[in-house]
This record gives C-alpha cells, sequence and structure tokens, in this order.
C-alpha cells in the first residue's frame, strides 16, 4: 500500500542543538490507504511521511516513509515498510536511500549510496535468510530515488504546463535506473478533511512489477497552493485498485519545502 502513496510523492541545516538528539520533524504527511475490489473502498493501512533535518549529512533532508497495514488486515497481508532517504534541498538528488520492505512473507532490504565524484552507486540488497549481494551501478545525470522524486514533483510549476505534457524524470528502483516521465492532466478538485480542495493532477510512468500493471495508471492530486501537498493518490494494481488520502488533522505542512 505505500508502495502506492509514494510515488506518489517530502528543511535544510542541522546544528549544533540536534547533537545530543533526533531533530524534531519540521513535516509531516499522514494517509489512509484504501483497497478495492469490486464495489467498496476499505481502509487497510496507513502512511506516514517524516521531514527532518538530516543527522548524516550536513545541510540535507531527512524523509523517511512508514507504511504499515492495520492490525484487521495483518491475516490478509501485513505490511511493515519503511523508506529513508537523505538528500540535497536544492535540487533534490539523493545521498543515501534504503528501502526495508517486510510484506507478508517477502522480507527484502535496498540500502544505497551514492557517490558523485565517482558517479557511482554503491548498492546492498539482502533478502533476509536468502542472500545478500554487493551492486555498484553508474550513476546517470539527474537520479532520483523513491521518495526524493515524489518531494522534487512538489516544486514543479504546473501553471507553465498544457494538459497532457511530459516532465522527464530518472528514478533508482531496485538496483536499476529507468528513464521516466509524469503527464500533468490539469486541474481538477477533491474532497480531503472536509474542504474541496483544488488540485493539480498528474500521472507518473510506473514500472511494471508484482504490484503495478505499468503505464499511467495512478493519478496524483497536489494542492493548487503554496503548501503543494499530495492530497490524494489513487492507482490500478494487478487484482483491484488502491488509494492514498490525506487526513488533515494528523498532518503538519509548511508553506514552503526549504526552512
Amino acid at each position: 500500500m505505500k508502495k502506492l502513496i509514494f510515488i506518489a510523492l517530502m528543511v535544510c541545516t542541522v546544528g549544533s542543538v540536534w547533537a545530543q538528539q533526533k531533530p524534531a520533524a519540521v513535516e509531516e504527511l499522514v494517509y489512509s490507504g484504501y483497497y478495492n475490489w469490486g464495489i467498496f473502498w476499505m481502509r487497510a493501512g496507513t502512511v506516514k511521511f517524516t521531514v527532518s533535518p538530516s543527522e548524516k549529512y550536513p545541510g540535507a533532508v531527512e524523509l523517511q516513509a512508514i507504511g504499515t497495514s492495520l492490525p484487521s488486515w495483518d491475516w490478509v497481508f501485513k505490511l511493515r515498510d519503511t523508506l529513508t532517504s537523505h538528500f540535497n534541498p536544492d535540487n533534490f538528488l539523493p545521498y543515501e536511500f534504503s528501502r526495508k520492505a517486510h510484506e507478508g512473507s517477502y522480507h527484502k532490504t535496498f540500502d544505497y549510496t551514492v557517490d558523485y565524484d565517482s558517479m557511482r552507486v554503491y548498492g546492498e540488497t539482502h533478502k533476509i535468510g536468502k542472500y545478500f549481494r554487493k551492486d555498484t551501478i553508474p550513476l546517470q545525470p539527474l537520479t532520483y530515488d523513491m521518495l526524493s522524486v515524489a518531494w522534487m514533483a512538489r516544486e514543479i510549476n504546473f501553471d507553465t504546463l498544457s494538459p497532457k505534457e511530459l516532465i522527464p524524470i530518472r528514478i533508482l528502483i531496485d538496483n536499476k535506473i529507468y528513464d521516466l516521465y509524469i503527464r500533468y492532466q490539469g486541474l481538477d478538485k477533491v474532497r480531503v478533511g472536509g474542504k474541496k480542495r483544488e488540485c493539480y493532477v498528474f500521472s507518473p510512468l510506473l514500472v511494471e512489477g508484482d504490484v503495478f500493471k505499468g503505464g499511467e495508471n495512478m493519478k496524483i492530486w497536489v494542492s493548487k497552493d503554496e503548501h503543494r501537498i499530495p492530497l490524494m493518490v489513487e492507482a490500478k494494481i494487478l487484482v483491484g485498485s488502491v488509494k492514498g488520502i490525506l487526513e488533515p488533522a494528523d498532518s503538519k505542512y509548511l508553506s514552503l519545502i526549504h526552512i
């Protein structure tokens, strides 16, 4: 479920005040995840995005996403996923990315460190109880990770685009770099938290895999205001469809990504 909400779709300096404790979050976005199979939408999980100053890379941002299935759904499909990105807030390019996936009986971790001097990505993949592998991946210019690309998309100036116009993006996903795109769909209104909000709508090109069909089978609604908050995400998957909706009462956000 969390994989969906991500594509979607997260400032800055670390000072000595953070030396003895983890920096306080400066932005938190909480989503409820719903699954549809037939005519009913059923709440199945939550996803929480947290933005804070990075403790590992001075001046960088740490963005973490935690996806959890509800206890009532664990017997169907238990999900406990954590994704973490450390990236440059000026250009959203990552320094480090990790994905710890615990999905049903599937347990796998991916860790990547980006070396911009050698233009290499050093990866470690661990399928728990099965194998451990190291990889070196040639880095291509303007390559984002699965999290940093979502926050980059928040700063796209959609007012300069025409409906159906494409924005090229390049993403590292599980040891491979993909040349994809975002297609701007135009304006729409959605009701979130009891209010109808005007939004920019876009569809990212998805990579076909175990969850998604590939193609443009996802839509993301981003608020048309100074916050540029992803309000809703909806996508078709191999069986049924999924949706993520922002919970405004549980979220806090900034008027700007950079602080």
